[in-house]
């Protein structure tokens, strides 16, 4: 039996969730649309690692870019062609097949065939086709690194097919294909998560009304994770045709995710409302694939696929169904005979790639919102915005249904038998959440409520279902930019890129007050906790390396958290509350957990909490949920427990904007921009993160030229 559900496929997840602006594969074209010359593509290497490619068109960028980042995570990009190619399977037995057939299932590569003639401009595709020259010369002149020989070369088509499933699957809509193979559906009563998984990001900007320098600043901090396929890759690049982006990507992607050009620049944080839907046909009593709609019957197209699964060391040929409804993606159950079409927009568009492009081209306030409305292309994340302007904006972008009949019951099973459910169009983007240009100066996101973006508070820009504002509250983020905002009338660009690595917890938080119990215990009723209740009451909230109660009070929530099976929502909404009898009992496991793995309960954080990759590890401070997020997860090191952030404080980019543009740009990584560990940039950014340095990163080309670690050009 070959089923999915939400819980199995977290490992395939993390390879569809990277590729925000992806890449690759599968048939090449006969002749390629454009042929680059190697000799036009400089990459220049600065001392951190970090590529700045120069080249005479966007293309000849495009395939330097496939070239500087294969050379620094080629394992990762290889996994992401397995995707596009439907080889998860060859490559990971029953687990990787699951991801070929929701692939096929959701119609990926049939949508690419269907729309790539149609939908894309001239100057997309040539870039697109760079890319791929890329990708594919750097595998032909290192075969010995191609896992999977079949996997190339790589198309444009295939780069595509990859967008669509990438956004299909930021979507979360592989859950519903998952649990609706698996008869989860079936069963009453259906438990729906809708808020997706504990991911954010941070991004905030203000305009020059409120800053000491009269500039406009903005700040992009995506949290996502640490190491592996979701860490974010670095680069610049710069054409003679007018491309001169720098910032993130991640790994194996063809576009910057974000970062700035020399007027403007964004940054995405995660945004949390009802992207998918689910339908229940109504199946004919005697005749086989039909269903019922607007009163007449329908026939089911169907669509088979030959999965290659690899078991014990051979490729099985495996035939599965799926079908296609007037709904879409149409999945059978294999627990009965229920039919069920899956649908959400992320695909239906193949302009994912398109408009990141665009956006890294537009030079003003207009040309920006012309790419984001012209392609709509995005499935979700939020949106800061700043330029040299002195605009600046939130936007909660995304392509949400716009589903006109609100009498169902959308975030349930929706019958699949009427047009009336069969929702055809997307919110305009101008209908969404937003906020542009606010009297006081400055917008923001934490992943907190949508209409929570500036000083503007609950007045809504847009009238739209709750489903729009599936987190409406503010987090400990949130309440922290906010009190900074609240109390800072003007401020510098110094204290604006300060108050981003905050490591103390704000007092009047939804979360902190949630536990009041906590705060408020009776330390002369449990003399065997007065030591743990009189560090934790008399602790200033800070989570500085050198703090001992915050070790403790991380044990505490390690307790809750695993025992109630919590998630970034609480931080949000604050805890259920807790009486005081399991108030203590928590305590207690606590300090149990504190002497067993430590010998004590004083235990400075920064001796337990290390960012580590290889063998180098330094501590860290910070938090679940502050500004310098760190989501730690405890692992036996040598021997002795560690705390070490899985995902957190992923990147920073800080940007002046003044009358002749972007004047100051300054970033930092975690680790490094490498993930080849045999890389000297492995690792050599930990200790500047650490001490909360940035590095300059100025667009002038001859600047870097004078400043190389290395240059070449990318040749077999």
């Amino acid at each position: 039996m070959l089923y999915f559900s939400s819980s199995s496929i977290f490992c395939m997840q993390k390879l569809f969730f990277l590729s925000l602006t992806f890449l690759l594969i599968q048939n090449i074209f006969a002749q390629p649309s454009i042929s680059i010359n190697p000799d036009n593509v400089t990459i220049v290497r600065d001392s951190f690692g970090v590529p700045h490619i120069f080249g005479k068109t966007d293309a000849d960028c495009a395939y330097g870019l496939a070239w500087a980042n294969a050379e620094d995570a080629f394992f990762e990009t290889q996994n992401l062609m397995y995707v596009a190619k439907g080889y998860m399977g060859r490559k990971d037995g029953i687990d990787g097949v699951k991801a070929d057939f929701f692939v096929h299932a959701i119609g990926a590569r049939k949508i690419v065939e269907e729309r790539y003639t149609k939908d894309l401009t001239p100057d997309y595709i040539r870039y697109l086709n760079g890319y791929v020259q890329g990708l594919n010369a750097y595998a032909a002149a290192h075969p010995e690194q191609v896992k999977i020989k079949k996997a190339f070369p790589v198309t444009d088509k295939d780069v595509l097919t990859a967008f669509v499933a990438t956004m299909s699957f930021l979507s979360y809509s592989q859950n519903q294909v998952g649990d609706a193979v698996g008869g989860k559906f079936d069963q009453e009563p259906i438990n729906f998560d809708h808020l997706n998984p504990s991911v954010g990001s941070n991004a905030y900007a203000a305009s020059s009304k409120i800053t000491d320098e009269k500039k406009t600043f903005l700040c992009i901090n995506p949290h996502l994770q640490m190491n592996g396929p979701l860490s974010f890759y670095e680069m610049h690049l710069q054409s003679e045709e007018g491309l001169d982006m720098q910032g993130v990507t991640f790994q194996g992607a063809s576009s910057h995710a974000m970062g700035t050009n020399k007027h403007l620049g964004w940054g995405f944080t995660w945004n949390y409302f009802d992207k998918v839907d689910i339908f229940k046909l109504n199946m004919h009593a005697k005749h086989k694939l039909q269903y019922e709609f607007d009163g007449k019957y329908e026939t089911l197209e169907k669509r088979p696929v030959w999965l290659k699964v690899k078991v014990k060391g051979l490729t099985i040929p495996v035939r599965k169904m799926t079908y296609w409804s007037k709904y879409g993606c149409t999945i059978k159950s294999d627990k009965t005979e229920n039919f069920y079409a899956v649908r959400f927009p992320a695909n239906m568009t193949i302009k994912t790639g398109q408009q990141l492009y665009e956006m890294a081209k537009s030079q003003t306030y207009d040309q920006f919102w012309t790419a984001i409305r012209n392609n709509h292309a995005i499935a979700l994340f939020n949106m800061v915005y700043a330029d040299e302007k002195n605009n600046i904006f939130y936007l909660s972008h995304g392509m949400l249904p716009d589903r006109k009949h609100l009498e169902y019951k959308w975030a349930g099973i929706v019958p699949g038998n009427t047009s009336k459910t069969l929702w055809t169009n997307l919110v305009p983007l101008d209908s969404m959440p937003h906020n542009i240009n606010p009297e006081c100066g400055y917008v923001f996101n934490t992943n907190n409520n949508v209409y929570h973006a500036t000083c503007l508070e609950n007045s809504k820009s847009c009238n739209l279902p709750d489903y729009v504002n599936e987190r409406p509250g503010d987090n400990n983020r949130a309440v922290t930019l906010k009190n900074f905002f609240n109390t800072h009338p003007t401020f510098s660009y110094k204290e604006f890129k300060k108050i981003k690595y905050e490591t103390r917890f704000p007092n009047n938080s939804q979360f902190i007050k949630s536990l009041s119990p906590l705060w408020n215990l009776d330390k002369t009723k449990y003399p065997d906790l007065t030591e743990a209740i009189e560090m934790l009451q008399g602790w200033d909230r800070n989570t500085d390396v050198n703090s001992i109660p915050t070790t403790l009070f991380g044990s505490f929530i390690k307790t809750i958290w695993d025992d109630r099976h919590y998630g970034d929502y609480e931080f949000i909404t604050g805890i259920t509350p807790l009486t005081e009898e399991q108030t203590v009992d928590y305590l207690k496991r606590a300090k149990e957990f504190m002497l067993k793995n430590f010998g004590t309960i004083r235990v400075p954080w920064g001796e337990v909490h290390k960012l580590r990759r290889g063998d180098k590890a330094l501590s860290i401070e910070s938090f679940a949920d502050l500004l310098s997020p760190s989501y730690p997860k405890a692992n036996i090191i040598n021997g002795k427990l560690e705390f070490n952030p899985e995902h957190g404080d992923t990147y920073c980019m800080f940007v002046q904007y003044g009358k002749d543009g972007a004047e100051t740009i300054e970033t930092l990584e975690p680790l490094g921009n490498s993930l080849n560990p045999t890389s000297k940039h492995y690792a050599d950014q930990m200790e500047i993160f650490t001490k909360k340095q940035h590095k300059q990163m100025p667009f002038d080309k001859s600047y870097w030229l004078t400043h190389a670690e290395t240059t070449y050009h990318p040749k077999r």
